[in-house]
């Protein structure tokens, strides 16, 4: 699946700041739900983004809200 070059979704950035914010008090999978993707889905959701080979724009959105996060 090539999204590398895609823009990430608002359901997909909400899930970047579920992710950044929760500080792995919650699973990825827990964080997928809260950003809105269906309980059945949300496990295969939370594997591609945090999968660097198919969003690239996602690791750069983590970077920069992590800085936000800990200043």
């Amino acid at each position: 699946m090539e999204l590398i070059k895609k823009p990430l979704t608002e359901k997909q950035k909400k899930f970047v700041e579920i992710y950044c914010s929760s500080k792995g008090l919650l699973s990825n999978q827990e964080c997928a739900i809260e950003a809105g993707y269906s309980k059945d889905s949300a496990y295969a959701r939370a594997h591609e983004l945090l999968n660097p080979k198919t969003w690239r724009s996602y690791g750069e959105y983590v970077k920069s809200l992590r800085k936000k996060i800990d200043h």
